[in-house]
C-alpha cells in the first residue's frame, strides 16, 4: 500500500492548487486533469488488478477504512473502526448513516453485505482471496454489517481499506451486470462519466459531496515520447 500515497499526495497537492489559484466560483467551472502513466484495467473494484487502477478508483469509490501515510488505519464509510469478538471471529462494522452512491442507492447494510459477497463470490473476483477468511456477511440492522470469519485474520481491516472494502451500488450492478465495469457506481466525491477508446476516463462531480472542488475530473494516461 505505500506504492500508492506519492499518487495520491500528487493528486491531493494538485486539488490544493485548484483552490489557490482560482477564486471559489471560478475553481467551481474548472476540470482537474489527472495523469497516468498507463491505462488501468476493468473499472470494477471487484475485477481490477492494476496499481493504476487504484488511483482511478481514489477518485470514484470510496473505502469501508482509509489508511493514511502513517499507516494509521480510520474510518471512511464505516463510522467508527470494527469491534472484535469471539476471539477474532466476529467483526461488526458500523456504517455511517444516510451516504448514498452516486445514482442514489441507499449504502446501507444490505448494500455492504452484497458488496462483500460479490466481492467474495464472482467469477474472477481478484478479491476473493482477499476476504477468503470471511465465512458470512451478516446484517444486523439497517446501518451495521457483520462479518463472521473462519478464524483470525489480522489484515482483514487493512484489506478492507482498498478495493476489498469498496462497496458498489446493487443498482447498478443488477442493471448492467457483466457490464459494470463500463459504468461503475460507486460512492465518490466524482461520478463516472465515460470512458472511451483511445480518450480519457472522465468524471462529474457529485452535487453531494462537497469536497470535490472541480466540476469534472479527466484522468489520462500520458505516453512518453521517445527521442
Amino acid at each position: 500500500m505505500r506504492r500508492m500515497r506519492p499518487a495520491l499526495s500528487l493528486v491531493t497537492a494538485a486539488l490544493a492548487l485548484l483552490a489557490l489559484h482560482a477564486g471559489p466560483a471560478h475553481a467551481q467551472k474548472k476540470t482537474l486533469v489527472v495523469a497516468l502513466n498507463q491505462d488501468p484495467d476493468l473499472l470494477d473494484p471487484t475485477l481490477a488488478r492494476t496499481y493504476v487502477g487504484r488511483i482511478v478508483f481514489s477518485h470514484i469509490c470510496e473505502k469501508l477504512y482509509e489508511i493514511d501515510d502513517g499507516l494509521r488505519i480510520s474510518p471512511q464509510l464505516a463510522a467508527a473502526l470494527p469491534v472484535i469478538a469471539d476471539g477474532g471471529r466476529t467483526v461488526t462494522i458500523k456504517l455511517r448513516s444516510g451516504v448514498k452512491f452516486n445514482d442514489g442507492t441507499p449504502m446501507d447494510a444490505e448494500a455492504v453485505k452484497f458488496s462483500l459477497d460479490r466481492h467474495r463470490t464472482l467469477k474472477g473476483s481478484n478479491r476473493a482471496s482477499e476476504l477468503a477468511p470471511v465465512d458470512a456477511v451478516e446484517v444486523v440492522d439497517a446501518t451495521t454489517v457483520r462479518l463472521k470469519l473462519k478464524a483470525p485474520f489480522s489484515p482483514l481491516l487493512a484489506q478492507l481499506t482498498d478495493r476489498a472494502g469498496m462497496p458498489v451500488s446493487p443498482t447498478a450492478v443488477r442493471k448492467l451486470g457483466d457490464n459494470f465495469a463500463t459504468a461503475p457506481v460507486c460512492v465518490g466525491p466524482w461520478q463516472f462519466a465515460e470512458r472511451g477508446r483511445d480518450r480519457p476516463i472522465a468524471g462529474r462531480r457529485d452535487e453531494r459531496q462537497r469536497i470535490a472542488l472541480a466540476r469534472r475530473i479527466r484522468l489520462e494516461a500520458i505516453q512518453a515520447r521517445s527521442r
